[in-house]
């Protein structure tokens, strides 16, 4: 996409509107149509999500989402659980390499207590996406 348009004349607005929707069709989704309308969420932006969100959007999208759009959800959090869990062993690791209650020590603790997070929380939405309970 070229910042001019067919007539040569620099065109600022049409060029930043078509990356915008360049870049939005590359994104990952789940969809979700029902009676009243429909549900668009973007896999990278939105999950893993907190508990009290994933209570509340998890049956709409075991509800009303395609089979397609709940494996492709269950897979990327698949693979961000392992990601984290492996962030969280490495910065464990690292932590008991240092000396106890250093600077450094605090931080690769702190950052594993972090990565920890993220992959409860993985773990967690592919339990309610799966339709287990807690």
């Amino acid at each position: 996409m070229e910042r001019r348009n067919a007539e040569g004349y620099h065109d600022p607005t049409a060029y930043g509107g078509m990356r915008m929707a360049e870049q939005k069709a590359e994104k990952e989704t789940v969809k979700m149509v029902y009676k009243n309308g429909r549900m668009e969420l973007y896999i990278h932006e939105f999950f893993p999500c907190r508990l009290a969100v994933a209570k509340k959007v998890f049956p709409l999208i075991r509800r009303f989402a395609k089979d397609e759009d709940k494996e492709k959800l269950k897979q990327f959090l698949r693979i961000k659980a392992r990601e984290h869990s492996g962030k969280v062993k490495a910065f464990s690791e690292k932590a008991e390499s240092l000396t106890a209650k250093s600077e450094e020590w605090h931080f690769y603790r702190r950052k594993a207590r972090e990565e920890q997070i993220i992959y409860n929380q993985c773990m967690k939405n592919l339990k309610l996406l799966e339709g287990r309970k807690e």
